[in-house]
């Protein structure tokens, strides 16, 4: 197998400017970017609910003629108040902060320090949606993370630049994951990609069935699927992009499978 190469360490790909107030970190490096929690909408959501329960609740219980009414409407208005407060601390004080050999990811004051080469899978996954009638339209993401030690958490758009997040964080996980699957390959080893696809030295697997890599034409993307193609012209498998772990990495070892087949 032709092992797929990765982009040297100071490509502009992977160049960014570091924030000038956060140090570097004495094991994970420099900084590369930080990505704190997205504020803006959900303060606006919060106060859009509480004019809404207080409108609602003025014109309801609080214009009752009993002496129970003003008080029980400011109970009510309370336990609105703390219940979307406790929503904003929860969500408020949330960072994930990438470096050089890492990344930083914070909830509250707990704060857990991951190396790249700690990750064992990334899915990445974005869709655009369309609200009112095509009047509104959000980007949204949701990226996976699995560690080598079998923890799962997810990326949203509850951070800011999500996008750039998901981009740099794939990048530098690239770096460390792919020579160590291609590593895999040669050893003889069978590399999964998710739980409908794996790839070794023999060839494809998924859905139960085998194309060996003299019968592999390519691949094409497309409906939110991967179609895997056979040299007898036709679609031999389609898997879901939603569940495919390290699709960049995939789609380097297919290209380089492609190439050493026509050269």
């Amino acid at each position: 197998m032709t092992e797929p190469t990765t982009p040297p360490k100071d490509s502009p790909v992977l160049a960014s400017a570091a924030p000038p107030d956060i140090p570097p970190d004495p094991v994970l490096g420099a900084v590369i970017s930080s990505h704190p929690s997205e504020r803006g909408r959900p303060l606006l959501y919060s106060a859009v609910i509480a004019g809404v329960i207080s409108v609602v609740l003025n014109f309801t219980i609080a214009a009752i003629p009993e002496w129970w009414s003003p008080p029980l409407t400011v109970i009510l208005m309370a336990a609105v108040v703390l219940a979307l407060g406790w929503y904003l601390l929860h969500i408020w004080n949330r960072e994930i902060i990438l470096y050089e050999r890492g990344f930083s990811y914070r909830e509250g004051s707990q704060t857990v320090f991951f190396q790249y080469a700690e990750i064992r899978a990334l899915r990445l996954r974005a869709e655009r949606k369309a609200y009112f009638g095509g009047l509104i339209r959000r980007a949204v993401y949701r990226f996976t993370v699995t560690t080598t030690a079998g923890e799962v958490f997810t990326i949203t758009n509850l951070y800011r630049r999500t996008a750039e997040l998901g981009e740099r964080l794939n990048e530098r996980v690239d770096l460390v994951l792919l020579p160590r699957l291609a590593a895999q390959i040669e050893r003889g080893e069978t590399v999964t990609f998710g739980e409908r696809l794996s790839l070794s030295a023999d060839g494809l697997r998924a859905e139960g069935g085998t194309l060996a890599w003299e019968h592999f034409a390519g691949w094409e993307v497309g409906g939110g699927h991967i179609r895997l193609k056979s040299t007898a012209g036709e679609v031999w498998s389609a898997v879901p992009l939603a569940e495919i772990d390290n699709i960049t990495i995939l789609l380097v070892m297919l290209r380089a499978r492609v190439i050493s087949a026509r050269s």
